[in-house]
Parts: C-alpha cells; structure tokens; sequence
C-alpha cells in the first residue's frame, strides 16, 4: 500500500514539473550579439551580378544547340561541300571536227559529251569511216575530231605536224603545233618540246605521260591524235 502510495506521488511530480517547464510563448528570448559582417554588397550590385550569371548561362547553352547537329536534319551535306569546287568546271566545251563531214568546224557541246554527240551535229559524209573513230570517247574541251574517209590512211600525203592534217608527230611538231590537243596549252606544248629536247625523242606515244602537267586523262584524250 505504501509503495503505491509513494508511485502515484512521483507520478504527480512528474506532471507538475512538465507542466511548469512547458514553454507559454511569453518568455524572453535571449539576446545575441551576432559578429558585424566583414563585406557588404548593396542590393543592386547583387542582382547586377545574379543577371551577368544568368546571361552567361543562356550564351553558353545557346552556343551548344548551335553547335549540335539536328536530328531532323539527317546527314545533310555542308553549304559549302560544292560550292567552290563546281565553280571550277565549265558546262560546256568546244571541239573541233574535222575530214570527212558536212559542217567542219567548232561544236559546242555539253560537259561530259561523247564523240558521237559531235559527229551528230558535224553529220559525217557517206563515205566517212567511223570505225576508225572512238563514238563512246567523253570529248575535251579543245579537243579535235578528226573523220577519215573510207581506205583513207591517217597523216597519208600530208606532212607530219601539221595541226588539223592528220596525226601530230610528237618529235617534229613545233609548240603551237601542239596546242591543237585537246587540253594542251602553251605550258604543256612548251614542257613536251623541252622534255625531248632533255631525253631524246619519244619512242612511245605512252612517253607523253612523262611530261609534267599531263595525266592519264589528258593522255587519253589526246593519244588517238598523236603519232613519233
């Protein structure tokens, strides 16, 4: 009985001193002496520089949606892929077809064109030999057409290096003599002659693709009209 007693006692006492010590909201705060702060920034210089972030943020993420490929846009080829090197080819050239037609002469032809497209404006005679002729050869521009007749032997009865008469002989033919092939101008006309006046003369018409400034495609062009 005592022992319940003195337990309902320390319960009370319990409860009295939490009531007592349970805050009321009117109790004094305790005053802090906070340090001074050692820099000061004035409002407007703050969101000064909060905005000079914020632009510089937008710069940067506007510079990499520049620099990122859009996906929409596949592989598309840059602006300026083609630009300058289509510059550089002409659309048209100018041949020269000659011998064994109706209308002898200059034909101007679209880049890409083939020795028949010159013969069909040059229209060949009955008698011409078009076998002798190369109709699937991509003509060049300055190049020369030459349409022998039927049993006609190219060069016969005419002297050699002579342009627009038969083949030109690369070991006799002077410079302008040579400028008549197709795709050769005063330089390459001046190298052939300098090389065989250097190494001797050309013993094989493949020689000419020793000369500086004439490749396998020029060589090409130009071998059918050319003889030693």
């Amino acid at each position: 009985m005592a022992a319940s007693t003195n337990a309902s006692t320390a319960s009370s006492a319990l409860d009295r001193l939490k009531e007592l010590t349970r805050p009321t909201g009117e109790e004094e705060l305790m005053r802090v002496n906070y340090p001074t702060p050692r820099l000061r920034i004035a409002p407007r210089t703050a969101a000064a520089a909060v905005g000079c972030v914020v632009a510089v943020c937008l710069a940067a993420v506007g510079w990499s949606s520049l620099r990122s490929p859009d996906p929409a846009a596949g592989d598309a080829a840059p602006l300026w892929s083609t630009a300058a090197e289509s510059s550089d080819i002409p659309e048209q050239v100018i041949v020269a077809v000659v011998g064994a037609v109706e209308q002898p002469g200059l034909v101007t032809l679209e880049n890409g064109a083939r020795v028949a497209d010159a013969l069909e404006k040059a229209r060949p005679l009955p008698e011409a030999d078009l076998v002798s002729v190369n109709l699937a050869q991509v003509v060049a521009d300055g190049q020369q057409i030459h349409v022998l007749a039927q049993g006609q032997a190219p060069g016969a009865g005419q002297e050699a290096g002579q342009p627009g008469q038969g083949l030109i002989s690369l070991n006799s033919a002077t410079a302008a003599d040579l400028t008549v092939l197709p795709g050769v101008g005063d330089a390459t006309a001046a190298a052939i002659v300098a090389h065989r006046e250097s190494a001797g003369p050309f013993t094989a018409v493949e020689q000419l693709m020793d000369v500086k400034g004439i490749g396998p495609a020029k060589f090409e062009a130009m071998k059918d009209l050319v003889t030693l």
